[in-house]
């Protein structure tokens, strides 16, 4: 409640930390650990990078929601607000860089990693699997084709990874074999978003629907 109130009536501090590409393109989406945050930018490249932190004691934070709209709305931006009394800037613009993969065609527009794998998509139309041994020890499993337009968002676990498309269509494939498994139809335009937890597979569309 305390959070929400300091949100509501403006007692929050917002910095924000450039992180573009060197050709200045801008950022389409990250993910970070403890150790490192992979960004994937719409030069078409993916950049790993060491986080420097920056501790400052405020009177308020965003609430997590309030972060992730920030977020974004700014592409070329990363400011991570943590639900306490504290607010951490993870500075990609003077942290190191620890290793630069280039393999689409096209920006990247969204990734997800976990346990020594890290799935990418990109405007090409594919999704890119990847081995990754350590921040600098990253290699290309297997690439997936099968969307007939832009892969906007992927998400997967143990046993499926799933990607969603501008075609309407969300794909499910192997994540052990990289096999396709099947096609998710339903929605009337393109898919926008989505999120897989267990059997469940949640997607936002153009069309205005959550299926």
């Amino acid at each position: 409640q305390t959070i929400e109130s300091n949100w509501r009536c403006g007692r929050h501090n917002l910095q924000r930390i450039q992180c573009r590409s060197e050709n200045s393109k801008g950022v389409y989406c990250l993910q970070y650990d403890d150790e490192k945050i992979i960004s994937g930018l719409r030069d078409n490249s993916i950049k790993v990078s060491i986080p420097f932190v920056l501790s400052l004691e405020v009177s308020g934070v965003l609430p997590w929601e309030a972060a992730c709209a920030a977020l974004v709305s700014l592409p070329s931006t990363f400011s991570w607000h943590k639900p306490v009394l504290s607010h951490r800037v993870w500075d990609v613009n003077t942290g190191e860089v620890l290793n630069t993969l280039i393999h689409h065609n096209e920006a990247v527009l969204h990734l997800r990693f976990s346990n020594g794998l890290m799935v990418t998509c990109s405007k090409d139309r594919s999704i890119a699997v990847w081995d990754m041994a350590s921040p600098t020890d990253i290699t290309l499993r297997r690439v997936l084709v099968g969307h007939r337009a832009a892969v906007n968002v992927v998400d997967f676990d143990d046993k499926y990874i799933v990607s969603a498309s501008g075609d309407r269509t969300i794909k499910v494939w192997s994540t052990s074999t990289c096999e396709f498994v099947r096609t998710l139809n339903g929605h009337k335009r393109g898919i926008a978003c989505l999120q897989y937890r267990d059997r469940l597979v949640v997607s936002g569309s153009s069309d205005n629907t959550i299926r």
